[in-house]
């Protein structure tokens, strides 16, 4: 049978779609991508015989899908299903018109029995993980227990897609933690090094990729685990890398497994300076000793360092959020990021927001989530703008509260993206054309929003 998978761009991997190719190849399935385009998906469908068109989303770009797939439903006759982060969170995307199937669980079994049962002219109302819309009823199956062995797990398909610098790569899924704003929790499991090298060799092997990219919430979760993995990457790999790191966990030890291994950059969160809006409302449980002893230490080992803050958090203020940037300016990163908090359903700052807020005026809804803005959308956003320039210039700082009134709102978004071109260029990701792409898979990115 042929399952069509929607992605945003072919120049990027998609890890769960490789991982799901890979199970679907081993059953004998043919697997292809399109690009998200609805002329693009008019092609592929006309030329081909697919019976499945698979779509893995999360919640920033799920309008756009849900959009185009109904275009595409009214005029070929295909099963489209929907899978991936948005499914975990809203598992009503089911209701939808021209939703036919959601995958509510981890996909590697229950695709391949999707797939198998519609190929054998099976019933696929009643598959585990499953919730299948037919004949206008829903049929809403149990999920099966998580994948406890990874290693068990066939390798991404690397060859489905065609980038040519960067190799995404996950050792975990799931997480020890329970950040309030974070929905990946739950059931962590963690790969054998192993496995991982494996991987990793085959990835050199077929792609001759230059740079790894390990999408973990943390790579650093575990000590003896790092530092095998630190002592099998450096003798077999040699491959420049950058990954997540939570900092509680960096120590001395740590860090320089980090270093030895050829990490030459590390994403932190710093979230917020105040503590009790970073541990009480955020969940973080994290100090704010822990983020600068951390820092310290990165840049001691001359790994390079971003960090991620979050701004107008619920009970927040504008100067809790200069005093954020203070704490960034005491890490001395080599890129500071800002986000505004994004508030998705069924997580614990969602709940926690509208039972006390309800229809606060700070409540700004965003298709299917929410955007916390305490102190005014056009100062909150000026804000975010300017601050990695204030981190990296603190001179500007004492200026910031007159400076994020003024209507320059055109200016400052142009100072932020060549200030960002240049650090991913210079800073953050070891080479200006790796820089460049992952500056331009952005703006693209930002494009499917708007449509």
């Amino acid at each position: 049978m042929h399952i069509l998978f929607v992605v945003q761009d072919l120049n990027f991997e998609h890890l769960g779609v490789m991982v799901l190719s890979s199970v679907l190849k081993k059953a004998g399935h043919n697997v292809d991508i399109v690009e998200a385009r609805y002329e693009t998906i008019k092609k592929k469908l006309e030329n081909n015989n697919f019976a499945i068109l698979a779509y893995s989303a999360h919640t920033f770009i799920i309008r756009y899908y849900l959009n185009l797939n109904l275009k595409i439903k009214k005029e070929f006759k295909i099963l489209s299903v929907f899978g991936g982060p948005h499914i975990a969170l809203y598992p009503e995307t089911i209701n939808e018109p021209g939703v036919d199937g959601i995958c509510i669980g981890e996909g590697e079994y229950a695709l391949p029995d999707l797939v198998n049962n519609l190929s054998a002219g099976k019933p696929i109302t009643n598959i585990q993980n499953w919730w299948i819309k037919q004949d206008g009823k829903i049929f809403k199956n149990p999920c099966r227990p998580v994948i406890k062995d990874l290693d068990s797990l066939p390798f991404a398909d690397r060859r489905l897609f065609a980038s040519p610098d960067m190799a995404i790569v996950s050792t975990t899924r799931g997480c020890q933690y329970q950040c309030a704003f974070c929905a990946q929790q739950g059931a962590f499991r963690r790969r054998s090094v192993d496995n991982v090298i494996q991987e990793l060799r085959q990835i050199v092997k077929i792609t001759g990729m230059r740079y790894i990219y390990f999408a973990d919430s943390s790579l650093n979760f575990s000590a003896p685990w790092l530092k095998e993995f630190s002592q099998a990457y450096k003798r077999e790999i040699r491959l420049p890398f950058y990954c997540y790191v939570r900092a509680d966990l960096i120590t001395e030890e740590s860090a320089s497994y980090l270093k030895e291994a050829g990490c030459f950059s590390v994403i932190m969160g710093v979230e917020t300076a105040n503590d009790y809006l970073r541990n009480d409302i955020l969940k973080k449980g994290l100090s704010r000793d822990k983020i600068v002893d951390a820092a310290k230490l990165i840049k001691r080992h001359k790994i390079r360092l971003r960090t991620t803050s979050i701004i107008g958090i619920p009970h927040g203020s504008l100067r809790d959020d200069l005093d954020t940037i203070r704490l960034n300016i005491q890490c001395r990163p080599d890129y500071a990021l800002a986000f505004l908090l994004v508030i998705f359903k069924n997580t614990q700052s969602y709940d926690l927001l509208m039972k006390e807020e309800g229809a606060s005026r700070n409540i700004r809804f965003v298709n299917d989530y929410l955007l916390w803005e305490s102190y005014g959308g056009k100062k909150i956003k000026n804000l975010r703008r300017l601050f990695s320039l204030a981190v990296e210039f603190p001179f500007i700082l004492p200026l910031l509260p007159f400076l994020i009134g003024l209507p320059l709102d055109i200016f400052y978004a142009f100072l932020h993206v060549v200030w960002m071109i240049w650090c991913f260029c210079f800073r953050f990701s070891k080479g200006t054309a790796l820089g460049l792409r992952m500056f331009f898979f952005g703006i693209k990115y930002k494009a499917f929003l708007k449509e």
